[in-house]
């Protein structure tokens, strides 16, 4: 449940008080022509505020550019404005947010919970039906362990963190604190290395980890490598949509957003602040800067040492790569253009002594009006002079 008061007191840097009954409450969010009166509803447009209000809504949170439309009618509900709507998402559906129960239905650590006698669970830890505990790993307090899941031997799990359903941690690898890892995903695979030799190819055993820093979220279906030698980093803050790849060796920087598809080769660096779209690839042994955006699709094959936006394969500044690609959709009509132009240009100098007869007549014709109004002249004066 979450009241007005909560959202006055606990909150008032983002949410702007309205008006309204500040004792309002509200056991549920919905969208607003859905919304009851109990119900906390945020809108962006007039007709949702008008639908709202109609639906009686208990705590409704408006744009701000929406505000003059609150202060001007009277109607039941208690209002607040908010910049950006989706910052009272991430604010408030944390009041609402029953995720936890996913994990605790079971009770605090399920009887199939296998957890070995040398692993340190801390107080308050959740451990869901078929989990794994392995020597020596280390759960902070406040974990929840979803069923099925995995975290092998000498492995650090930080406090508050979430493992979902059949999520796999490798040995030595270690979670920081306030992480949630989505189902099926795998940290801690041996990286692709291999060396030919006699034309076989012989695998390389990878004897390093992977570390993730603090409050990493990471999608479903995901692979994190871990490094030959020393770690794969995911540092604190980053944000990996579903289906990620990231190879060994690789260091993602703090407060990157990559959304779905995205994958990187091994001993990749990417620096802070990163953000692309779906499906962009960075090449092996290369590095991003700090604050670089890349459209989705995109792959790097360069180093990038300037911050700002790009895309495109070869990758460019993404007003340049927008350019190309609109372009790239009109090239078979340019190349049936190119063509016909080209025959038009050649078609003189392959015509031979036929070009020069047929460029005669041309003149010739040419001068025919001239001659034909010359006698017409001639014509009209000795007229006249008869006349005369």
């Amino acid at each position: 449940m979450l009241t007005a008061k909560t959202i006055q007191d606990d909150h008032s840097r983002c949410f702007r008080y309205l008006r309204g009954d500040l004792n309002a409450s509200a056991t549920a969010c919905h969208v607003p022509n859905e919304a009851q009166k109990q119900d906390l509803v945020l809108v962006s447009h007039p007709d949702q505020l008008s639908e709202a209000i109609r639906r009686e809504a208990s705590i409704i949170i408006v744009q701000e550019k929406l505000a003059p439309l609150v202060l001007g009618q009277e109607s039941p509900g208690c209002f607040f404005a908010v910049a950006v709507i989706p910052l009272a998402m991430a604010i408030l559906f944390k009041y609402f947010d029953r995720k936890t129960e996913r994990f605790t239905q079971w009770g605090t650590r399920h009887p199939t919970a296998l957890v070995h006698p040398e692993a340190v669970v801390a107080d308050g830890v959740t451990l869901g039906p078929y989990c794994v505990i392995g020597a020596r790993a280390s759960i902070g307090s406040g974990c929840l362990i979803g069923s099925h899941a995995v975290v092998e031997n000498d492995v650090s799990i930080g406090a508050g963190s979430i493992l979902h359903a059949h999520v796999f941690v490798g040995a030595n690898c270690e979670v920081g604190e306030g992480c949630e890892i989505h189902p099926h995903t795998t940290i801690g695979s041996d990286g692709f290395g291999y060396a030919r030799d006699a034309g076989q190819h012989q695998k390389i055993p990878h004897l390093g980890v992977v570390k993730i820093g603090d409050r990493v979220e990471i999608g479903g279906n995901c692979s994190i490598d871990r490094a030959t030698l020393t770690a794969t980093y995911i540092r604190s803050g980053a944000k990996l949509d579903n289906i990620c790849h990231i190879a060994h060796n690789c260091d993602l920087g703090e407060n990157g957003l990559y959304t779905a598809g995205f994958m990187t080769a091994g001993s990749a660096t990417i620096g802070k602040d990163f953000v692309t779209g779906g499906n962009s690839v960075i090449g092996p042994h290369l590095t991003v800067t700090d604050g670089v955006a890349l459209a989705a699709r995109s792959t790097v094959h360069n180093n990038v040492t300037k911050p700002g936006q790009y895309g495109g394969y070869p990758l460019q500044p993404l007003r340049e790569s927008r350019k190309t690609l609109v372009n790239m959709g009109q090239l078979n009509e340019m190349r049936k253009e190119l063509s016909e132009l080209s025959k038009a240009v050649q078609s003189p100098r392959h015509a031979g002594a036929d070009s020069a007869a047929d460029l005669h007549v041309l003149h010739t014709c040419a001068d025919a009006p001239a001659a034909a109004n010359s006698s017409e002249a001639a014509l009209a004066n000795g007229a006249k002079a008869e006349v005369t």
